[in-house]
């Protein structure tokens, strides 16, 4: 594509976008003192999809297997993360909380916790001192909309610059393993027995990912609903296929935004992520647990 195929308007829109973006953490997101306990901030170059949520669970469980008081910061608009998070981790000792800002609610609580994980955050540039951990996809901005507010890049590999970022493989460069892979290990209401076809009804960032692992996984998808993440009315489209009669799979974060009696229903079938982390990567995240 040449400048002279580029729409203005969306070349204008996206300059104003990025100056604004540059502009808004010169002014609000300015670098404060460090906190004095480790703080891991779980990001991506990705508004959503890159797998932040089943990261900051697995590594959260790393830190709280050296016995440390853990809390686990994320964004009260995420409503279903947050209630993901709270299943997964607080039966396990840990605390989690949704908030609108992680650094003024890490600052308030410093004091009670041996280490706070942020699910998503990386672009508060407020957190001086933390690992930042991406969870890299190497998936650029392939349009100009892409990076506008709500569209599918948050950030550039340009605007960070912190030298204590662990890049996560997550896609395997030139044909190796990724340094971290997601897949399913197991889907509820279900025997492997039996072929299962299915809607997938899926609203997270990245459901092409979601609809590859069902059929890697041996699931006929008979018919796929997309849906807007963290959808308020995303039970009403579940609950539009059961009504037909129709078996129906959702992600585990998904299921978090169902009522009980559409869980209690054997034809909806909730994956079970797996997630599996390369030694080499381990042995990086211990050290920087250690550190």
């Amino acid at each position: 594509m040449t400048l002279s195929t580029v729409n203005p308007f969306r070349l204008a829109a996206s300059a104003f976008y990025r100056i604004a973006y540059k502009l808004h953490h010169k002014l609000f997101l300015r670098p404060q003192p460090p906190l004095r306990i480790p703080v891991f901030i779980v990001g991506s170059y990705l508004a959503g999809g890159a797998g932040k949520t089943p990261f900051t669970i697995w590594l959260a469980k790393r830190i709280l297997e050296q016995n440390r008081k853990v809390a686990v910061l994320c964004h009260r608009k995420a409503w279903d993360e947050f209630i993901l998070l709270q299943q997964e981790l607080q039966p396990l000792g840990a605390t989690v909380i949704a908030t609108t800002n992680r650094h003024a609610t890490a600052k308030t609580i410093a004091n009670k916790f041996d280490a706070i994980l942020c699910d998503d955050g990386f672009e508060d540039s407020r957190f001086t001192g933390a690992c930042n951990i991406c969870l890299d996809w190497q998936e650029p901005p392939h349009s100009i909309t892409d990076l506008f507010p709500a569209g599918k890049c948050r950030s550039l590999a340009q605007d960070h610059h912190d030298s204590q970022i662990i890049h996560i493989d997550c896609y395997g460069k030139n044909g190796t393993f990724p340094d971290i892979s997601f897949s399913i290990e197991s889907l509820t209401n279900y025997s492997s027995e039996v072929p299962l076809a299915a809607t997938a009804v899926c609203g997270l960032g990245t459901p092409e990912r979601f609809i590859e692992d069902l059929r890697t996984f041996g699931i006929n998808i008979e018919k796929t609903i997309i849906r807007p993440d963290h959808d308020k009315l995303f039970f009403q489209a579940v609950q539009g296929e059961l009504s037909q009669g129709k078996h129906v799979v959702v992600s585990q974060k998904d299921a978090c935004r169902l009522p009980q009696s559409l869980l209690a229903n054997p034809s909806l079938h909730t994956t079970v992520q797996k997630i599996t982390v390369s030694e080499k990567t381990q042995k990086i995240i211990d050290r920087a647990i250690h550190s």
